[in-house]
């Protein structure tokens, strides 16, 4: 059956649904393998939290995508992949995340894109909800641009809504807000990175937060002099070809901490 809402809990685990993805063979188990340890990653970095999810196009199918079932992000295996369609629909019978529809909606909006995580990163989530723009104060934030756009949900929906992304009229909006940048932020909810891999989201949310982390830090100690449009070109080149040093010593630390 068509999954298309979050009514279940944590239940449902171990059921096989009906989409299980004959023939795929190692390569899409290694995928999958991936995603579980960016989601390791990023809860052990402090990016992720009890409510944040991250998934990934099929590189077999760009009108496909994967993500897990509905589960607390510590207790994901690669054996609770779900495949969803463009709507951010599945022929699975487990539980879904009701914000799917984020995912959705942005890679039916951005054919580059190829991996989403949204979480609730702590160190940004001031500039959800204030009037401060989050905009890079290092090289390792050049990836965020100029500024990073905010999608404003009362602007369309009113001030009665639940802030959530559960549906796909929201999420269209949000897919919208985001354009072509690499991240956009929900007000008063949280974080959207997207990129073209799943080790580049990866980096991209871990430096998406130390950048916010560091721009309130020097807001409190004098004038910031933010990277120019010429250092947002070239340091984002030069810092975006590092991102497997990054995967490998985050990785690591999983191995360290008995996770991986």
């Amino acid at each position: 059956m068509t999954v298309g809402h979050d009514k279940k809990g944590d239940c449902g685990r171990g059921r096989k649904g009906v989409n299980d993805m004959k023939g795929s063979g190692s390569a899409r188990r290694e995928l999958f393998e991936e995603l579980v340890t960016a989601t390791k990653i990023l809860l052990n970095e402090g990016i992720l939290d009890t409510f944040g999810h991250i998934s990934v196009r099929d590189p077999e199918d760009s009108g496909s995508f994967f993500m897990a079932q509905k589960l607390a992000p510590s207790l994901i295996t690669a054996d609770d992949i779900l495949r969803f369609d463009l709507d951010g629909e599945t022929t699975d019978n487990r539980p879904a995340y009701l914000e799917r529809y984020i995912h959705s909606e942005i890679y039916k909006a951005r054919s580059d894109v190829h991996c989403v995580p949204h979480s609730h990163s702590p160190a940004v989530l001031p500039y959800c909800f204030t009037d401060r723009p989050l905009r890079p104060v290092t090289h390792m934030g050049a990836f965020l641009g100029e500024a990073v756009p905010v999608y404003e949900i009362r602007d369309r929906q009113g001030d009665d809504t639940d802030l959530f992304g559960g549906g796909p009229d929201v999420c269209r909006d949000i897919a919208e807000s985001l354009g072509e940048h690499a991240v956009v932020l929900m007000a008063r909810h949280g974080v959207v990175n997207v990129g073209k891999s799943i080790r580049e989201v990866v980096f991209r949310a871990f430096y998406t937060e130390q950048n916010a982390a560091a721009q309130t830090a020097g807001l409190q100690i004098g004038t910031i002099k933010y990277l120019s449009a010429g250092e947002i070109r070239t340091a984002g080149k030069l810092v975006g070809a590092q991102i497997d040093r990054g995967w490998n010593h985050w990785s690591q630390r999983l191995r360290q901490a008995g996770l991986l």
